[in-house]
Formats: structure tokens, C-alpha cells, sequence
């Protein structure tokens, strides 16, 4: 049995509560504000905040639609899977950085970003976890915690954010330092594989 056509206005409530995240994230993107409130993001999208209100029933609904579309946005890299593909990472999830650089950094505004790590980072942290156990199973948990912390932390927004705008360092440069400090982290681990290697190498040149 086919699924019946939406109606007219399950349209138009769908259209409105995309319009209003759309505004905000646009509010956000082009002029930074310390704290998105629901009143600009009404002004922005041309609705009162009655309306906004309709569709979300709390500011804190309203935030984490916004996150998640966010998110979805983004389109971040799948998960690496092993060692190669995580020393790939850095060139994968910071190209996407780069190519939404406006996004990426109204990504971390501090209302938006704890809502965004939960759909994102904690997953990509999950994968990391597994993959690390899975390449040092004879380290100990806190080697193999501290090692996962590590390699997150170069994997982020955040990390990247700081090398390109505070330390002025061209989008390449950002890959090259996570790689190596990635690499660096695994061989912490006793971790032997030729990406490692070749990561390292590249600190000689």
C-alpha cells in the first residue's frame, strides 16, 4: 500500500521549522553572536517568536535542532577502521573543516558544540577506542585510554580551528602536524605499521 501524500500543512510545518533552523544557523554563520537567541533567530528567519515557539517548545528544543542539522551538514568522514585509515583521518575530516569553514566555527559556539559532540565525536570516539584495542591489546587500559584521548583530540574541530586561525597554518601544515601526532601516539603504543612510518618520516623533511 502506498504512504499517503503529505498534507498541506504537514508541509508548511515542516517548511516553517526549516526555515527557522536554516535562519539560525545562517545567524550564526555570517555574524557570530555570543548566544543564539530565539528572538534573533525569528528577526532572521521573518517569523515572530510566537512562531518559533509553536514549533519548538523549548529554547533547548530549539538548540538541539539546530545542532543536529548542523551536524548532518557537516557530513564528517566514516569512522576509521584501521591504522591506515586513521592516519588518513586527518586529511578527510579537515578538508571537510576547510570546505565549511563558516559552518565549522559557528559549530563552536559553546551552546551548540557539547549537543554536537553527542550525535558526532562520541560515535567517532567509540570507533577510535576499538581500533586502538584492537592494534595494543597487551598495553595496559589507562596506555590505551590516554592513547584513544590523544588521537580524538587531534580528529576535532577545536584542533583544527586553533591551528589554522591562532598558529596561521596552511590547511596542509594542519594535516601534517595531526598525522604525525597521531602516528606519534600509536608508537607510544609499540604499535609497528609502515603508515606510522611514513607519518613520521615526513617530520625529517
Amino acid at each position: 500500500m502506498s504512504t499517503p501524500p503529505a498534507s498541506l500543512a504537514a508541509r508548511h510545518s515542516d517548511f516553517t521549522q526549516r526555515l527557522i533552523v536554516d535562519a539560525a544557523i545562517t545567524l550564526l554563520a555570517e555574524a557570530p553572536v555570543r548566544e543564539l537567541s530565539i528572538r534573533s533567530a525569528a528577526k532572521q528567519a521573518g517569523v515572530s517568536e510566537r512562531t518559533v515557539f509553536r514549533y519548538f517548545q523549548t529554547r533547548e528544543d530549539f538548540l538541539d535542532a539546530v545542532a543536529t542539522e548542523m551536524a548532518a551538514r557537516l557530513k564528517v568522514p566514516v569512522d576509521p577502521a584501521d591504522v591506515g585509515e586513521l592516519l588518513d583521518y586527518p586529511r578527510a575530516i579537515f578538508s571537510r573543516f576547510e570546505e565549511t569553514a563558516a559552518l565549522t566555527r559557528a559549530a563552536l559556539h559553546s551552546e551548540l558544540y557539547d549537543r554536537m559532540r553527542r550525535v558526532d565525536t562520541e560515535k567517532r570516539a567509540g570507533a577510535i577506542r576499538v581500533l586502538v584495542d584492537r592494534v595494543a591489546p597487551g598495553r595496559s587500559e589507562a596506555a590505551r585510554e590516554i592513547a584513544s584521548a590523544q588521537i580524538r583530540y587531534y580528529l576535532i574541530a577545536t584542533t583544527w580551528h586553533y591551528y589554522r586561525f591562532y598558529f596561521g597554518f596552511d590547511q596542509e601544515t594542519c594535516i601534517r602536524a595531526a598525522r604525525q601526532a597521531i602516528a606519534q601516539a600509536l608508537r607510544g603504543l609499540g604499535v609497528e605499521d609502515a603508515a606510522i612510518d611514513a607519518a613520521l618520516a615526513e617530520q625529517a623533511r
